[in-house]
Order: structure tokens, then C-alpha cells, then sequence
């Protein structure tokens, strides 16, 4: 029987989450949960490094340093809620906060991510081994470092043969195919989640994120707003795919002004919900095989009308996942037993990377 912690904090910048799974035998159980919100100059300081993509280097490693204390402050209560101490805990494994992720490489681009949250530190302030740095050795391989999550999906729901699609519906939305038509798990990044949904609320109504989806109900969709970012380049590329908030973010909306300016507030946040709901079911079309049934999970999980509106676009029956905003938790504990046990992962038809590949380095306390 073996006790990991997963930390971390997802593209929506909302908080930091940490949770301890025990793994032992194939079996994955969730044991003890920690929710903390970030300290508001940190969120802000982070949330402008997110939006604008420039900093001086001395602002970059003051982040780098004050989200591994805060880091450190949820793991070291979360622990303490939980009847373990810390020297029961194999390993933290800290997928840090995103800054940065450039999936594909040009002339002027290298493909390359970016995480901050010092391991370093939190593995010296919890007195805790830690595994980091879980996307750069894919990247490294030619693969696009995301999604990572697919790899739980099928551990957690491939079951009764059926073929299934698993959609985190985080910042970003990624989704897994599994099931009896699937030789292996496909996986990938198809587009905005909750990221647009909450930028644009917190712009126009002062609010950190549309509950339930109420905000977006009142307001009506304009069919060709929606047409028109629908035919944005990212929904037509093939997989593997990733992408970020530094793509779909404020800027990304200026592309359609001229809609914008003409569409109620209300009526763009109406959209918006239609466009995380309409690029996932886009993408489940383009399966060959048929899929029975979808299952959500991430904090969008909890926008009933977003969810609403996933079932009717594409028909198939969607089912909330049991602790659906833990599951990201459950992944970096996962993926860090996977690392210390020294378990290769084959990510070829998730991110593309050419071959196995141990995810993650290994830093001791």
C-alpha cells in the first residue's frame, strides 16, 4: 500500500489543488482532499504572467519561489487533515502552474512548456520527495506534452467494453477515447472550457465564474459568432493537439469585434458556453466508432448548462464523474507512482511522442 499526493493548480488560475490517493494493487482510491485559494497579489502577478507573456526575471522566480510556498502551505495542510504524516507519503508529484506552453515548433517557435511552482522548495518545506517536470521530456520526443490525462481515463472508466469519451472540462477541455472500438486510447485538446467562460463573466459581471451556467441562460446565442470562432484554425487541426489560455484568452476574442460589437454581454457569454459545448461534439463526430456514453468531470462539470448542452449537441448520454474536480489530483499522484516505480508510459497516440517514456524528474527532499 503506497500514499501519493497530487498538486496543482489548472489553466483557470482558480486555486491550488491537492489531494492523497492511495495506490496498491491496480486500485486507485482517493483518500483526503485540499482546496486553497491562491493569495490575491499571487493570483494577479500569475494571472498577468498567463495573459500578457512578459515579465522581468526577477518578478519570473519571485513567482517561481511564492507558489512553491503556497504549494507547499495546501500539502502540508492537507496532510495534517488526513490521519497520515508526512513520512507516509511516497511522493508529491507537482505538476506546478502553467505560464507557458508552446505545443509546435517553427521558424521562431521552439516547442516547449513552461511550469512554475519550485519542486525544490516544496519538497524542503514538506519534507516530502517530489516528481516534476511531467510534460518537458514529451516535448522533448516530439510530442505535444498534453493532454497527460488520458492515461487515468481509460485506467479509471474502460470498463463494460463500451465505447467511451472522457472530457475534463478544466480551463481548457481535453478529451480520451477509450473502449471496445479503440485499439488504444486517443486523446487530446479540443479548445476552450471554462477559461473564455471566466474571463468574460469576471470582465462583465465581476464574478470569478458563471455558476451553474445561470448567466449564460438568460442571455441567447448568435449562431454566427459562434460559426465565426468555430472556423478558427486550432478546431480544424487533427490530433494529438494542445493547446492553452495563452491561446483562447481576451486577445483571442478582439479576432471577432465586430460581432462583439453588436452581441449583449449576456449573449456572448450564452456563445461562448455553446463553443466549448459544440467543439467537443465536433470532435466526437469525427470518430469512426460510435460513441455510448460521455463522461465529464473538471470544474465545468458542475455548469449544469454547459453539461446540458454537451448532451444535446451530441446525443449520447452524459454522466458526471464521482469527485469530477478531483481527477486532475488523482493524475500527478498517479503519474508520479508511475515515475518512482520507473513505469514507462507509450503516449504515441495522445501526444504524439515517439517512444516510451518515463514522464517526470525526481527530486528528493
Amino acid at each position: 500500500m503506497s500514499y501519493y499526493i497530487g498538486l496543482l493548480s489548472g489553466t483557470s488560475v482558480d486555486g491550488i489543488d491537492a489531494a492523497i490517493v492511495k495506490i496498491a494493487t491496480g486500485e486507485i482510491t482517493l483518500i483526503a482532499t485540499h482546496e486553497q485559494s491562491f493569495s490575491a497579489d499571487l493570483k494577479h502577478q500569475v494571472q498577468s504572467l498567463i495573459k500578457t507573456q512578459q515579465t522581468t526575471l526577477a518578478n519570473y522566480a519571485n513567482c517561481d519561489i511564492l507558489l512553491a510556498e503556497e504549494f507547499s502551505a495546501a500539502v502540508n495542510a492537507l496532510v495534517a487533515k488526513s490521519n497520515l504524516k508526512a513520512k507516509d507519503i511516497v511522493a508529491i508529484g507537482s505538476h506546478g502552474q502553467t505560464i507557458y506552453h508552446q505545443p509546435n515548433s517553427d521558424s521562431q517557435n521552439k516547442r516547449t512548456t513552461i511550469q512554475i511552482g519550485s519542486p525544490h522548495n516544496i519538497a524542503a518545506k514538506t519534507g516530502i520527495d517530489v516528481v516534476a517536470n511531467f510534460r518537458q521530456m514529451d516535448m522533448a520526443l516530439d510530442g505535444q506534452g498534453a493532454p497527460l490525462a488520458p492515461t487515468l481515463h481509460e485506467k479509471l472508466y474502460n470498463k463494460n467494453q463500451q465505447n467511451r469519451a472522457v472530457v475534463n472540462l478544466g480551463g481548457i477541455a481535453n478529451i480520451s477515447f477509450f473502449g471496445k472500438d479503440f485499439p488504444q486510447v486517443i486523446g487530446f485538446d479540443t479548445g476552450p472550457a471554462n477559461c473564455l467562460l471566466d474571463e468574460w463573466i469576471n470582465i462583465h459581471q465581476n464574478k470569478s465564474y458563471d455558476k451553474d451556467g445561470d448567466w449564460a441562460q438568460q442571455g441567447k446565442l448568435n449562431k454566427a459568432l459562434l460559426e465565426q470562432m468555430l472556423s478558427d484554425d486550432y478546431f480544424q487541426k487533427l490530433a494529438p493537439k494542445s493547446t492553452g489560455r495563452e491561446y483562447f484568452n481576451q486577445k483571442w476574442l478582439e479576432n471577432f469585434t465586430e460581432q462583439l460589437k453588436t452581441t449583449s454581454s449576456v449573449d456572448v457569454q450564452n456563445t461562448l458556453t455553446h463553443l466549448t459545448a459544440k467543439s467537443i461534439a465536433n470532435e466526437i463526430s469525427k470518430q469512426s466508432a460510435t460513441i455510448d456514453k460521455i463522461i465529464v468531470m473538471g470544474g465545468g462539470a458542475y455548469n449544469a448548462y454547459l453539461v446540458q448542452l454537451i448532451g444535446k449537441y451530441t446525443r449520447v448520454q452524459v454522466e458526471v464523474a464521482k469527485n469530477a474536480n478531483w481527477i486532475e489530483a488523482i493524475l500527478f499522484a498517479y503519474l508520479a507512482e508511475r515515475r518512482i516505480n520507473q513505469q514507462q508510459l507509450d503516449l504515441f497516440s495522445i501526444t504524439g511522442s515517439e517512444v516510451p517514456l518515463l514522464l517526470g524528474d525526481i527530486i528528493k527532499k
